[in-house]
């Protein structure tokens, strides 16, 4: 099982999602996920175009220790950004029992107004219960998938399965300028097994703020 480009896109076809579980030592087989990112901003104050816009970026890697840089942010809406896990894009392996661990940043880009972030994470394109008709295996893996999510010290998420994620947003508004920096580890359970051998799921992180 791999892990391919985590990204900033609403969707990707099956054959480059990003794969969450490898072949090796296991028979549980090629497992994609993208994992994309978008954001909007909801706007209800007057705005003149100039100083009273309001706008989030968003950023992620899976380089270890990772912090954005000005070149890294992106929009990640209406068309989600991808986060390359590997070089030459053909996946990260990760194995029953694996994790994987990235990043994933939210900026106020706003010139003055602050924000009420939240963050959801979701498959954009679930396939549910259907199954390979040649091989009878299941062709989707997010519901397997338990995920973490950490702000700096503070526990977000707690090896959440899929089936009980819910949108998250922070008390504190999100100042213009300031960014929000997110540790995140995607879990493959052991007990996914043979059933699952060439299942993939996208994984999409949404941030959505609301001026305040």
């Amino acid at each position: 099982m791999k892990v391919k480009d985590l990204e900033m896109r609403r969707t990707l076809d099956g054959r480059r999602r990003t794969v969450l579980a490898s072949g090796a030592l296991f028979a549980v087989a090629v497992l994609t996920t993208a994992a994309a990112f978008t954001d909007y901003a909801d706007v209800n104050v007057a705005i003149d175009g100039k100083d009273n816009t309001f706008d989030i970026v968003a950023a992620g890697s899976s380089a270890a220790g990772w912090q954005p840089s000005d070149s890294d942010w992106a929009q990640g809406n209406p068309e989600a950004y991808r986060i390359h896990l590997t070089e030459d894009g053909r996946g990260y392996p990760l194995a029953p029992g694996g994790r994987l661990e990235l990043r994933v940043a939210a900026k106020n880009a706003s010139p003055k107004l602050a924000g009420a972030l939240s963050v959801r994470i979701s498959d954009p394109n679930p396939q549910q219960d259907a199954v390979d008709p040649g091989t009878g295996r299941y062709l989707e893996l997010f519901d397997q998938l338990n995920f973490s999510l950490m702000d700096g010290d503070v526990v977000v998420m707690d090896h959440v399965p899929a089936s009980e994620l819910q949108s998250f947003t922070w008390d504190a508004a999100l100042e213009a300028g300031e960014v929000r920096l997110l540790d995140v580890v995607i879990e493959l359970p052991e007990s996914v097994d043979n059933r699952w051998q060439q299942a993939s799921t996208d994984v999409q992180f949404s941030f959505e703020a609301v001026n305040v």
